[in-house]
């Protein structure tokens, strides 16, 4: 096996007549920490979209774990969940922390997980927010019940598209610290 988990060849995303992306050639190595960065409009997030399989390549072809993802050829669901992704802006159910946390496991018919669910709220420093509604948190607690929520599932690949962008300094010194562990503790490759 490769120490590659992902390999893009001659990558190009296009919507309708414009190109939005072209990658010529780009190789992330497991448990590396890789840092995309360039302006706003260079097809960062559309990077980030590839590499979660949420999009197709225009042309190209795209390697994950040597299974080849591309226009004509899907990425099989068991390599798609190994990937998952924290966003800018979190996006949570109007439910509680732990019905959050748990949403991805739900997902995968993991419904018994109360212990890993508490482990990766511990992780964030929220244990003590089980219970609570979701839409209560503050920017910085909805941002970390996020990356629980991703923590949880324990990915091959976890995928930041600027999770501190909108935090005050204490968060986002949280935030770094808690991805720094997760590629140090368990190899997790951060993109």
């Amino acid at each position: 096996m490769s120490d590659y988990i992902y390999r893009l060849q001659d990558v190009c995303k296009e919507y309708g007549e414009r190109s939005v992306l072209r990658v010529d050639t780009l190789k992330i190595k497991r448990g590396e920490v890789f840092a995309v960065v360039g302006p706003s409009g260079a097809g960062k997030s559309t990077l980030l979209r590839l590499l979660n399989f949420l999009e197709p390549p225009s042309s190209g072809r795209i390697r994950f774990l040597d299974v080849e993802f591309s226009a004509n050829q899907p990425m099989p669901l068991q390599h798609r969940r190994r990937v998952t992704t924290v966003f800018q802006r979190p996006v949570l159910l109007n439910r509680s922390v732990l019905a959050n946390v748990a949403y991805g496991l739900n997902l995968r018919g993991r419904r018994k997980a109360n212990d890993e669910i508490a482990g990766a709220l511990e992780q964030v420093g929220l244990q003590h927010l089980i219970r609570q509604r979701a839409r209560t948190l503050s920017g910085g607690e909805a941002q970390r019940v996020a990356l629980a929520r991703a923590i949880v599932l324990q990915p091959d690949v976890l995928l930041l598209d600027e999770p501190t962008a909108n935090l005050d300094p204490y968060n986002v010194g949280l935030i770094e610290q808690i991805v720094t562990d997760l590629n140090r503790e368990r190899g997790t490759t951060l993109v």
